[in-house]
């Protein structure tokens, strides 16, 4: 663990440990400007110190050294030099003081300028950060037609800001855990105090201050460092990139974590109805969401079992096809060389490619790219039999369905899981797909997420309504928060929330 060394009165100690630390003049960007403050009838050396491009010049130059070298700091005995030097600047903007030259270090490099005065056993810290980044966008994963069209930014403040103008209130408490020992990452615990669980919010603390490695880069990094069950290919943990959608788990009882860095937020604890939930869910009437659900659901069960389905059937169950259809798809598949599985796992495998590279391709491609790939592939592979038209159907189905799900992980978990259903499919028909499912479902069933049930309250069951969690309710009867989340508050609102219905004569 690095030592820390303090500072002292003496500037040419702070003066050559920054030039080490930073490699001055070597490091390109890092800006050194030493100059006098007068203090009455005396001169003291100073310097600055802070990186071009992350500090504001302009206020630097305008404000800080300005005020330093034009004007005469009063030299009062009843103050101390660092006092008087601080109370000097502190009009100009955020200005505090740090102690060690480890923290000054770590300040600058944060986009702080920091200055040391001969004389003053501290460093002044002042907030100048001027953090280029986008502007806030438009939701690109999470896209809804009738909700909020604002998007997080790479900014950690910006976020931050975008939750707090939804949730306006000063129970919404964040705390900032730096991870990284030397990337020294901002990352934002934010949770409402009085609503959230407090042992929720003690847990995922302690699982955000046990990282232990050099870098951290993204919202990615930090949950595959605190989840539980890396390996098991369904994902635990819910990113957004939605504010409004931050804010509403937020007010439920959930924690999120904010990234600097990443344009991404973890929410935690995540279940199973958290994934299949849409932000469309929410701007529109219960019967057009609840439409909208069922579809969503029926598109990630074809996705995952479909293929799985088709292959079973076909080489262990003839008896459950009609003969007229069996006889059609004998016949599409009679110059085929192949055998089935290998013939599906060759359409799913470019299936996934055209996904990918269509992704990686600038987007006014991409989209082309799927479409016409997607179509002369099929239509070449149909004419020079390598694969039946029927096979192109099945791959097509599982693949809309996967597109239909809310959650980009999610679909990602279903396309790889697919395939452990198509094994298990080819090697012994039905049993093995139900074999599967008990399989996956035993695993989903025993697995939790910070303490809660990753399946709640489908199993094991906490009584709150299986319905209810599947299908969309009205907001009027959302009343109560989740049990499993066992909030400090469990009401969301009044048993009666729309009071002119039986008040009629207040309102």
């Amino acid at each position: 663990m690095e030592q820390t060394t303090g500072i002292t009165a003496n500037i040419q100690k702070s003066k050559t440990y920054i030039r080490q630390r930073f490699q001055v003049p070597d490091n390109f960007g890092f800006i050194f400007r030493e100059f006098k403050i007068r203090f009455g009838d005396t001169w003291a050396d100073s310097f600055l110190c802070y990186f071009d491009g992350m500090s504001d010049n302009n206020v630097i130059n305008r404000d800080i050294l300005r005020s330093l070298l034009s004007k005469t700091i009063t030299a009062d005995s009843r103050l101390s030099r660092e006092t008087a030097v601080f109370e000097t600047l502190t009009a100009l903007g955020p200005l505090t003081r740090v102690f060690t030259l480890e923290d000054a270090a770590e300040m600058a490099s944060f986009g702080n300028c920091v200055f040391f005065v001969d004389g003053c056993a501290c460093a002044f810290v002042a907030d100048v950060k001027n953090w280029r980044g986008r502007s806030v966008g438009e939701p690109t994963q999470e896209a809804s037609l009738s909700g909020p069209q604002e998007a997080f930014n790479e900014v950690i403040m910006t976020n931050m800001a975008l939750v707090r103008k939804i949730l306006k209130t000063p129970e919404l408490m964040s705390e900032h855990i730096p991870v990284g020992s030397v990337s020294k990452t901002p990352c934002a615990l934010m949770y409402l105090k009085g609503v959230t669980n407090p042992k929720l919010v003690d847990e995922v603390r302690r699982r955000l201050k046990g990282i232990d490695t050099s870098y951290i880069f993204s919202t990615g990094d930090v949950e595959m460092m605190m989840e539980e069950n890396t390996y098991f290919p369904m994902t635990h943990t819910l990113k957004t990139e939605r504010p409004d959608r931050a804010a509403a788990m937020l007010a439920e009882g959930k924690v999120i974590i904010i990234v600097h860095g990443s344009p991404f937020v973890l929410v935690l604890p995540t279940t199973a109805a958290d994934l299949i939930e849409a932000s469309e869910d929410n701007y529109v009437r219960v019967p057009e969401a609840n439409f909208m659900r069922l579809i969503r659901l029926a598109g990630m069960t074809l996705s995952l079992l479909l293929p799985g389905l088709f292959v079973a059937i076909m080489l262990f169950h003839h008896e459950l096809i009609p003969t007229d259809l069996l006889l059609a798809i004998e016949a599409s598949r009679e110059k085929v060389p192949f055998p089935l599985v290998i013939e599906l796992l060759l359409m799913e495998l470019s299936f996934e490619l055209i996904k990918e590279a269509s992704i990686r391709v600038p987007s006014p491609v991409g989209s082309t790219l799927g479409i016409i790939g997607g179509l002369i592939l099929g239509q070449a592979a149909v004419e020079a039999n390598i694969v039946s038209p029927i096979l192109i159907i099945i791959v097509s189905i599982a693949g809309l369905g996967a597109f239909a799900t809310p959650s980009a992980a999610f679909s990602r978990s279903l396309s790889l899981m697919r395939f452990v259903f198509i094994l298990f499919g080819a090697l012994s028909g039905l049993l093995g797909i139900v074999s599967a499912l008990f399989i996956t479902g035993g695993i989903l069933t025993a697995s939790e997420s910070y303490g809660v049930p990753f399946l709640s309250p489908f199993a094991p069951r906490n009584g709150d309504s299986v319905w209810g969690t599947l299908l969309v309710k009205p907001i009027w009867k959302k009343e109560h928060r989740p049990r499993n989340l066992r909030t400090s508050d469990p009401e969301r609102q009044p048993k009666i929330s729309r009071k002119w219905r039986t008040n009629k004569e207040d309102y």
